[in-house]
């Protein structure tokens, strides 16, 4: 017995392990999957950095790859838009996806890898309830709802399945009146409500709303120049940075720049308001785009000092590489002559524009030497910025 006792205890140590991953929050967070991970990954190579930056690797591939399969199979299936060359435009969204700049965050940040696990799950969720709209087999609903729940247990995002499964039943042509609709989604709106309330007390239970310090007018400010933001810079990437804080300090009034968001996003939905009320794929991916980005708007408050964030759109890049794909093969197929050729051009300078600046951006991920150094100037500008953290 003797002998044997040690191995006994790294077993006994290894359930508590467990049961501390399933049980604990871990920095205002609960991600026993990713924590699982964590676990998995320091087995095969301990704290070896190639073994960490292997699997966020891998995981992001993976996520690639399940990109092109959803994206084709949704194409595939919708009943609100035709799409030609589907292959194509699964193909390249899947493309942009991968080598898109603001992805660089999630994929090189370790501690960004619940957004990898998260977003992994939640396609893997995706493509079963696609086969479950296909055949009707409650293994496949059922399925949906496991790795619904593997999902959460990647990141606390994964709370707007259920409008993800709204919008594919939309996008397959059903109404909204059906009450078999709404029956199947109910189990997922159940527990995302149960998610939402463990992320509430991840966050600090009560304790989170007493630290919700900007007016909600202010927070409707910030959402409208985060859901800008974030646009913007996945059409075109452009100063990227590891962290963008809040323009003001709670208690001080708002830049008046800012106030001019709200405006700009009002006068942009209404000059595409046409191609809004007739272009459905455009209100498709949008609505993918909005549905999922909602959350990290600010409009409720988080414990977060970052207005925004490239690790938060992980996922709603999906919508805005899916129409910037369909538009450019659209063009292309449609073109002719030096036209087409010209606009074939553009499209390559711009996707290696994405490769070459993902690859600066890897580097400035390279090691904390590195990225503190990209944001040393401002932190010298903005002297209120340890004040916030603080607070």
């Amino acid at each position: 017995m003797a002998g044997n006792e040690p191995i006994y205890r790294r077993r006994l140590e290894n359930v508590e392990n467990l049961y501390a991953i399933f049980t604990e929050f871990n920095g205002g967070q609960y991600s026993p999957i990713n924590e699982l991970l964590y676990l998995i990954t320091y087995s095969l190579f301990k704290y070896s950095p190639f073994g960490f930056h292997l699997a966020s690797l891998m995981l992001h591939a993976a996520n690639a790859l399940l990109v092109f399969v959803c994206i084709k199979r949704l194409l595939e299936i919708s009943k609100r838009f035709e799409t030609e060359h589907k292959h194509w435009v699964a193909f390249l969204s899947a493309l942009i996806f991968a080598i898109h700049p603001m992805n660089v965050e999630s994929v090189a940040w370790i501690s960004a890898s619940k957004v990898l696990v998260y977003s992994f799950f939640y396609l893997l969720a995706t493509l079963s309830f696609l086969t479950y709209l296909k055949n009707l087999k409650l293994q496949y609903y059922l399925l949906t709802l496991f790795l619904f729940a593997c999902s959460f247990g990647g990141k606390e995002q994964a709370i707007s399945f259920p409008l993800w499964m709204l919008l594919i039943y939309w996008l397959v042509g059903n109404s909204f009146k059906n009450k078999k609709l709404w029956f199947a989604v109910a189990p997922f709106l159940l527990l995302s409500v149960a998610f939402g309330v463990i992320t509430f007390y991840a966050n600090g239970g009560m304790g989170l709303l007493q630290k919700v310090n900007y007016p909600l007018w202010q927070r409707i400010v910030y959402a409208c120049y985060s859901f800008t933001e974030y646009l913007l810079k996945l059409a075109f990437p452009f100063k990227l940075s590891y962290i963008y804080p809040f323009p003001s300090v709670v208690g001080e009034p708002l830049p008046q720049w800012i106030l001019l968001y709200p405006l700009l996003l009002t006068i942009l939905l209404f000059i595409a308001w046409k191609q809004l009320v007739t272009n459905k794929l455009l209100i498709f991916c949008l609505m993918f785009f909005g549905v999922h980005i909602a959350f990290t708007l600010q409009v409720i408050s988080l414990s977060r000092y970052v207005v925004t964030a490239d690790r938060y759109v992980y996922m709603a890049s999906i919508g805005t590489c899916l129409l910037i794909a369909y538009y450019a093969v659209r063009f292309i197929k449609e073109w002719k002559g030096y036209w087409k050729t010209g606009l074939s051009l553009a499209f390559a300078a711009y996707l290696l524009y994405f490769g070459v600046y993902t690859n600066i951006r890897s580097r400035v991920w390279h090691d904390s030497d590195s990225l503190k150094k990209e944001i040393r100037e401002l932190l010298k500008e903005r002297n209120d910025y340890e004040l916030r953290i603080k607070n």
